[in-house]
């Protein structure tokens, strides 16, 4: 897939609705060519959370980046700095304090901003999620 093939894709995807939040991609996405790999689209989830719009900019959406969502969400993180769309399992930082405070189902995924569970994606809906992402890369 071309630039202006995953962009067109982009802008014609509609937003996932999970229970929580929604999520949706920026439609500019930014093309990182390799020498002798595939290109990285860089791309922007934007999480829609009682009408507060959270982004975690220029993510590498990749297969290891779905295959890491797929395998073990409870290690699963999205962002270099608050907020962040993250797994449970992080004992040695501050989420796992959030999780605990919150009483957040350990299988979950969360969207914090370090101090705050902002939204909790249940396990029952990461395979929606996953899927979503598979369908933005293929």
């Amino acid at each position: 897939m071309n630039l202006e093939q995953a962009t067109f894709h982009v802008e014609k995807t509609k937003s996932l609705k999970l229970k929580e939040v929604n999520f949706k991609i920026e439609p500019n996405m930014k093309e990182q060519k390799r020498l002798f790999r595939t290109s990285l689209y860089k791309l922007t989830i934007i999480a829609e959370v009682n009408n507060q719009m959270y982004e975690f900019a220029d993510y590498n959406l990749n297969h290891k980046l779905i295959s890491q969502l797929e395998k073990d969400p409870s290690r699963f993180l999205v962002g270099a700095e608050p907020p962040f769309l993250c797994g449970t399992n992080w004992p040695a930082s501050g989420i796992s304090e959030v999780v605990e405070a919150n009483n957040v189902p350990l299988d979950s995924l969360i969207i914090t901003d370090g101090n705050n569970v902002i939204a909790t994606v249940y396990n029952a809906e990461i395979p929606i999620l996953t899927s979503w992402f598979k369908n933005l890369i293929n």
